[in-house]
């Protein structure tokens, strides 16, 4: 079934090829069923290899990246399924569904793609995609959002990918494993944790989300923030060694920046009146606490594999709560369901603040092995102060929703866009069922109207605006509360049913009085209200940024007017030069002081160069005299056995002997194969007494010599002696350790590290012997893994596609 994966992200791209075609309108609904359908069918560790894309694409899913698909693509078919009901027939609907099937197809994209170009090819045309969401509206605040959002996205992926270069740089590979992420610098890290940190909302890089939430339709503000903002969190999961080793200091970076993130969000949501910005603020604090959870996992790497899967799972809850709610708000403004959907909206929000009996407490409780296996009491205050502040922002959500809503209106008493404008007495006083009523509910009532209806066939906006059909919208929000309802059900346990119960009431006991407060006395509260704007920070940095702007535009001004007055005069004589002739202009350059003054000043700063510069003379080696042998010498006798009867000195050969005379001079390369210490010594001559023997004296022994007969070749291990590995059309080579010293004793390494300098030279030796493997740039990717595999098949190996010092030797060796 693998051959689904490369479905989950084809058909989005496919299908945005088409949105803008009448017929096309149900796309976004069903764009992201292959994506479910592959996560629940592909079996966990199955790849496959697309060497003709990109750079060589590998699709595949492992546990991660199993449930990152599952909520994602869940996630998108309810919001898709929404965006059908209540864009179509809207102002460009066409160009909103381009948009929102690109995204789509960015998102799944880099979960199902298992390099590093897939990763950042996904994350791109996510990114991008996204900006055409956020400013589908086109008023002024919609532009605003998207302004920042656009500046921000741009920054983050410059540096993610800088910082995917240098670990394929680092690892030799297109598709690292975790054992070789091990060796990443900071650099690396660094660039990696800002490139994905303004994706994740974290302080002070937050200010983007709060302003684009509000700003985009409702589909695209529940995919914003319940799947988009999650790549983050699967980026780090993905490229950075979790479980392989412990990074201390970056794992209280992630600690410190989540506790800011979760303890900043908190207080400025509750003080929102929009819903949607209050759960944008949600959707920040909530990442916050995922940061924390990814901190302690690099400090402490054995809890990291059970903290990887509970990290998922909450990260799915919250995504499918999460785009619940912002469905919720749509529905709330526009259906005639007000109760029942304010009722599946207070479930959610009770989820979603970590309810006792939720699926917000079940997968709370999987993130708790690691929150608790800390020994410092502070961190355990400090998250149970963001639970605290979870809840109450949930309390301020169900508030604004009864009370209140934007500049003051009752939803309650909300009048309908589509003529429902009765009063709340004439409504009450109708039967519960009455046809009008009935019709509203389910979208065919003559009130309400269809999907496209009042619009006209080039686009344009209708006279009337359409009220979404309900049934659809419910048919994409229903089963994202029946999901959340299952949760504690399927993967929970009693006891993880009653997490942070204590928590939970002491924040509603300490809701109660400003609840009554806010009864009794509104004027008290009223004031704290929209205090501080959405995108918070950007208003502390505004005056700053026109402080700048100013003095940056009055300093224009002031150098353009200083090189005014001063180019005037120069200007002038210029133009009075230009307007005289030509004959008088020739005259005054060829007398005799304009010409010899320049030839002077030309000579003196010849004769200065030449004084100020110094010459550079080549150097030669010293030779001393004691130093000087004999080009040709007999060889001498071997002083291995004392008892060795001398061996006189064979006699010089005559210079005039033909067959030494057509003998051929050693070229450059076979004496550097003479000096190669890799290099396998050549069988003895056995006409060497009637051959000119020219010996060659060199301080570098071979590590392995067939002509040791007092130890096989395979014991002979020198912790001194280095590998060498070359190619013969090559002038680089790579020196490696093949034999290391461990307690004193040496051993023989399997496989040699790992580089981009001996992937190279693999690369170029496999190509000379026929298996493309690719272009030689000392990447490792599918492909030249399969040609080491056909290599090995060809030779009678088994087919691993290991790099191996066995592998080295047989292509070292002549054909």
């Amino acid at each position: 079934m693998t051959w689904l994966l490369p479905l989950v992200a084809a058909l989005p791209l496919l299908a945005a090829a088409f949105a803008t075609r009448r017929l096309s309108w149900w796309t976004p609904a069903v764009a992201a069923v292959p994506a479910l359908v592959a996560a629940l069918l592909v079996p966990i560790g199955e790849s496959i290899d697309l060497p003709w894309l990109l750079l060589g694409t590998r699709f595949g899913l492992d546990e991660v990246g199993r449930i990152f698909l599952i909520f994602t693509s869940i996630l998108w078919t309810a919001a898709g399924i929404h965006a059908v009901a209540s864009m179509r027939g809207t102002p460009h609907v066409g160009r909103f569904n381009t948009f929102f099937l690109l995204a789509m197809a960015g998102n799944l994209w880099l979960i199902v793609g298992q390099d590093l170009v897939s990763f950042y090819a996904g994350f791109a045309l996510m990114g991008l995609s996204s900006y055409g969401l956020v400013i589908h509206e086109g008023d002024r605040g919609a532009l605003k959002a998207g302004k920042v959002y656009l500046v921000l996205t741009l920054g983050a992926e410059l540096a993610l990918f800088a910082a995917l270069v240098i670990i394929a740089s680092t690892t030799g590979s297109i598709v690292p494993t975790p054992e070789d992420l091990v060796g990443l610098d900071d650099l690396a890290i660094t660039l990696l944790v800002l490139g994905l940190a303004v994706k994740a909302g974290l302080v002070p890089v937050h200010v983007w989300l709060p302003l684009a939430h509000p700003a985009a339709p409702i589909p695209a503000s529940a995919v914003l923030s319940g799947a988009m903002i999650k790549v983050a969190l699967l980026g780090w999961l993905r490229f950075l060694p979790v479980g392989e080793i412990a990074l201390p200091g970056w794992g209280l970076l992630f600690v410190f920046a989540g506790l800011a993130t979760a303890l900043y969000a908190a207080p400025i949501g509750i003080l929102q009146s929009n819903p949607k910005v209050l759960l944008a603020y949600s959707s920040v604090g909530k990442m916050g606490l995922m940061a924390i959870t990814l901190g302690l996992m690099l400090i402490e790497p054995e809890i990291a594999p059970v903290g990887a899967i509970g990290l998922a799972l909450y990260a799915g809850h919250h995504a499918l709560t999460k785009g619940g709610l912002f469905l919720g708000v749509g529905l709330r403004k526009s259906s005639g369901l007000q109760g029942l959907v304010f009722g599946g909206l207070v479930l959610l929000a009770l989820s979603m603040a970590a309810v006792p009996l939720t699926s917000g407490a079940v997968a709370k409780y999987g993130i708790k092995p690691v929150l608790v296996d800390s020994d410092w009491a502070w961190l355990q205050v400090a998250v149970a102060m963001t639970t605290v502040a979870t809840a109450w922002m949930m309390v301020r959500f169900i508030w604004g929703l009864k009370h209140v809503h934007g500049a003051g209106h009752d939803l309650l008493t909300e009048r309908d866009p589509g003529g429902n404008n009765a009063s709340r007495e004439e409504r009450v006083s109708k039967p519960f069922f009455d046809r009008d009523r009935v019709g509203r509910w389910f979208g065919f009532g003559a009130r309400l109207a269809t999907p496209g209806e009042g619009a006209d066939r080039s686009g344009g906006a209708s006279s009337a605006t359409p009220i979404p059909r309900v049934t659809w919208a419910l048919m994409g929000w229903v089963p994202l509360i029946g999901l959340v309802i299952l949760y504690p059900l399927v993967l929970g346990s009693p006891t993880a049913w009653l997490t942070d119960v204590g928590l939970i009431a002491l924040a509603g006991l300490l809701a109660i009085p400003v609840a009554v407060l806010a009864v009794r006395r509104p004027a008290a509260l009223a004031t704290l209200v929209d205090s501080i704007e959405p995108g918070d920070l950007l208003g502390l940095v505004r005056p700053l940024l026109m402080s700048a702007r100013w003095t940056l535009r009055w300093s224009i001004r002031g150098y353009r007017k200083a090189y005014a007055r001063a180019a005037a005069p120069i200007r002038e004589r210029l133009t009075e030069l230009a307007r005289r002739p030509d004959s008088d202009l020739d005259r005054r350059l060829t007398a005799w002081p304009l010409a010899g003054g320049l030839w002077l000043g030309i000579m003196t700063l010849l004769i200065v160069l030449a004084l100020v510069v110094p010459t550079q003379r080549p150097t030669f080696p010293r030779v001393d005299q004691d130093d000087t042998r004999p080009v040709m010498a007999p060889p001498t006798p071997s002083p291995a056995s004392p008892d060795a009867a001398p061996i006189a000195p064979a006699p010089l050969p005559d210079v005039t002997d033909p067959d030494l005379s057509e003998q051929p001079t050693a070229g450059p390369t076979e004496q550097a194969d003479t000096l190669d210490p890799s290099a396998e010594p050549a069988a003895p001559a056995l006409d060497a007494p009637s051959r000119l023997i020219e010996p060659v004296e060199s301080d570098v022994t071979a590590t392995e010599s067939p002509a040791l007969e007092s130890k096989p070749a395979q014991q002979v291990c020198d912790p001194d002696q280095p590998y060498v590995f070359r190619h013969a059309a090559s002038e680089r080579e790579v020196v490696l350790d093949r034999c290391v010293a461990v307690d004193d004793s040496p051993q023989r390494l399997d496989a040699p590290p790992l580089s981009n300098a001996l992937v190279l030279l693999i690369q170029t030796h496999l190509n000379a012997l026929g298996f493309d493997a690719g272009p030689a740039d000392g990447i490792i990717g599918p492909r030249t893994r399969d040609a080491i595999r056909r290599y090995q098949t060809d030779r009678g190996l088994e087919p691993t596609g290991a790099i191996t010092f066995d592998l080295l030797d047989r292509l070292r060796e002549p054909d």
